[in-house]
């Protein structure tokens, strides 16, 4: 049936609320369009151009940066080309913990900076900051990339995701008429689910019979599964699924693209960074957000030839008001020289590692995502700089915790308190603390390492 209020809402909805918002994102969006067919040397001259543009801002305005600039003998000035860069240390986890505020620009008034923070997918949060402009240049992106799939501005979307910040609904009217009318969004929060809300995401999907499905790689997994053991054949299929989130293994994209009959289109990204990679529709490899931002793979700080894996350094050529300048994710991946067949100069990355962030159970039989506890629990917790969580048997987790220097009595109550909260009266848990959390082979700590599997409790 065709949906006659799509192109309402993108000629007539998209261009009226951009304009009384002031974002931008109608203008940054057909750069973008623009510029993904740019060819590949034109695509790298813009990078370096954004690039030398952001280094001598941060160290004229950041005093991180002018103090870490000088320590290695960095100059901007003296930028020739992308080897130059290599004599500044990747950027880590722990140095934004400790310097946030030095990292941010100087030069930029308060009302023109958000302040956020990530969950920690790895078991540590993050608190950082953006400027406005970098704020609204990654919704422009984030559509470019959507567009990929097939689906378009209006079109209705639903949301199989794990992290409640991202998803929570507010009360005010302006809020509901973007989302009912102009975004069109469909939210199902997979962050603590059951059986009975897998059954209510079946009966919610066929009633809004959305275009895509943008989803946590786990979450759509466990859906798909419950579709396929339950012997339902009723069910909504999209025309394309997004995931994101968490790595996506070839197995599980198999099984959710036969379930769900349509292509999956993997992506990458980060709370920090925005989208940083997707897939198009020739499935190549994941083309990065070049004009955005500057990936290298490396080891020890070099960057590695096409076909070997490394870490992922990440350097935001827009975001001036706290920049991140090879910053180091903790996901490994692989460059390649290949040229995909639609046509985009954007390169490719291929995804060797990432987020693997299991589900734990409860004992009342829910299913809780690992990275919706690092927001609610870990986030939260007193005295804890790192942790993860262990759990072999659905009435046991062991919680590894890298003692922060407040970790005391503060800490054990606030585990006495929401661990029962989120796993239920009959969970035996243990606190264990550990020097160090290690990080598996593809780079990541993960956060949550389950044996349960969550479907036999379905």
């Amino acid at each position: 049936m065709k949906d006659l209020w799509q192109p309402v809402a993108k000629h007539l909805l998209f261009p009226l609320h951009s304009r009384w918002e002031d974002n931008g994102v109608p203008a940054h969006l057909r750069e973008l369009e623009a510029t993904q067919f740019l060819p590949p040397h034109e695509v790298q001259e813009l990078q370096f151009r954004r690039l030398r543009a952001l280094l001598q801002h941060a160290n004229d305005n950041c005093p991180f940066y002018r103090s870490r600039f000088a320590a290695c003998g960095f100059n901007p000035l003296r930028l020739h080309d992308l080897d130059d860069l290599a004599i500044v240390p990747p950027l880590t986890k722990e140095d934004i913990r400790l310097h946030a505020l030095d990292m941010r620009a100087r030069n930029l008034p308060a009302d023109r900076i958000l302040d956020d923070k990530t969950g920690g997918s790895t078991g540590q949060p993050l608190h950082f900051f953006l400027d406005r402009a970098r704020f609204f240049s990654r919704i422009a992106a984030a559509h470019r990339h959507d567009r990929w799939t097939g689906w378009d501005i209006g079109h209705k979307a639903a949301y199989l995701w794990g992290a409640r910040r991202d998803i929570a609904r507010k009360d005010s009217l302006a809020y509901r008429l973007r989302t009912g009318l102009l975004e069109r969004t469909l939210v199902l929060d997979t962050s603590n689910i059951s059986v009975k809300d897998l059954a209510g995401f079946r009966a919610r999907l066929l009633r809004f019979r959305p275009v895509i499905y943008v989803a946590y790689a786990n979450s759509i997994h466990l859906y798909a599964k419950y579709l396929v053991d339950a012997g339902i054949r009723s069910y909504h299929r999209p025309r394309a699924i997004i995931t994101s989130a968490e790595f996506l293994d070839p197995e599980r994209r198999q099984f959710i693209e036969k379930v769900f009959e349509c292509r999956v289109f993997d992506r990458y990204g980060s709370r920090e960074t925005g989208i940083i990679a997707s897939e198009c529709d020739r499935h190549a490899g994941l083309h990065h957000c070049a004009e955005a931002l500057l990936l290298e793979v490396a080891r020890q700080g070099l960057r590695v030839q096409p076909g070997e894996q490394g870490r992922i350094l990440v350097t935001d050529l827009l975001n001036v008001g706290m920049p991140f300048i090879r910053y180091d994710i903790g996901d490994v991946g692989e460059p390649t020289q290949q040229a995909c067949a639609c046509g985009r100069g954007l390169p490719l990355l291929k995804m060797t590692g990432g987020r693997v962030t299991d589900f734990l159970v409860t004992t009342e039989g829910r299913v809780i995502s690992g990275a919706s506890l690092t927001i609610y629990l870990i986030a939260n917790a007193p005295g804890v700089a790192q942790a993860q969580l262990v759990q072999q048997r659905s009435d046991e987790i062991i919680v590894k915790i890298v003692p922060a220097p407040d970790f005391g009595e503060r800490t054990r109550d606030f585990f006495a308190r929401e661990m029962p909260r989120f796993f239920g009266s009959k969970v035996r848990y243990e606190l264990v603390c550990v020097e160090q959390i290690p990080a598996e082979a593809s780079g990541k700590r993960r956060f949550s390492i389950s044996s349960v599997d969550p479907a036999d409790i379905f």
